[in-house]
């Protein structure tokens, strides 16, 4: 039988073709569409992923904008403070370290005004920073140099700490702070405080 079969074979005339077998349409559809599928999730991927990088950089750009705002207020302080016709409430915040000892009303009211813009400012900057840098602590305490928490959180944080804990060594801003704090949020007040900037 083998035999035969094997005759079969070398008698078939070489011009006869095989049966044709019609495509399946349908599992060459499917696949297509399979495939379209497959390069839209691809398509849309690769758009979230960009959508998502250009919302970070604008994020980013956002954030370094408003730090920028930040230090720019504190370097129009700094000017207005060396301007000459400053001289004179420059001197009573170097060397006034209490506002009781002023005996002249206009220049406790100067140096008043000038220690609630510091106060504002600081407040300011306080409630603004914990969305601008990532390592604020929850609680928001001043991270000093020097200290345990210095080596677990940014030199940004670090940084604006110190000048926030340096303003208010002042006696006369704690004098003013202590005479406003109702004013001023409670965690900001609480940093100042722990930082021991500024006894109560």
């Amino acid at each position: 039988m083998t035999s035969d079969k094997r005759l079969s074979h070398a008698n078939r005339d070489p011009q006869e073709r095989a049966p044709r077998r019609l495509p399946d349409y349908r599992l060459v559809l499917e696949s297509l569409a399979a495939l379209l599928g497959l390069a839209t999730l691809i398509f849309l991927a690769l758009q979230t992923v960009s959508a998502r990088e250009q919302a970070e950089e604008s994020a980013n750009q956002t954030a370094a904008a408003r730090l920028d705002g930040i230090y720019q207020q504190l370097l129009t302080y700094d000017q207005w403070r060396g301007e000459n016709q400053n001289k004179h409430i420059n001197m009573l915040i170097n060397e006034v370290d209490d506002l009781d000892s002023l005996k002249d009303p206009e220049e406790r009211e100067q140096l008043y005004s000038v220690e609630v813009w510091f106060l504002d400012y600081f407040d300011y900057v306080y409630s603004t920073l914990p969305g601008l840098l990532r390592c604020v602590p929850a609680d928001g305490r001043l991270v000093i140099r020097g200290s345990r928490e210095e080596r677990r959180t940014c030199d940004e944080w670090v940084a604006w700490s110190e000048t926030i804990y340096q303003a208010f060594r002042n006696p006369v801003t704690c004098q003013v702070l202590n005479d406003q704090q109702s004013l001023y949020e409670k965690k900001f007040i609480n940093a100042i405080r722990e930082s021991k900037a500024c006894p109560a």
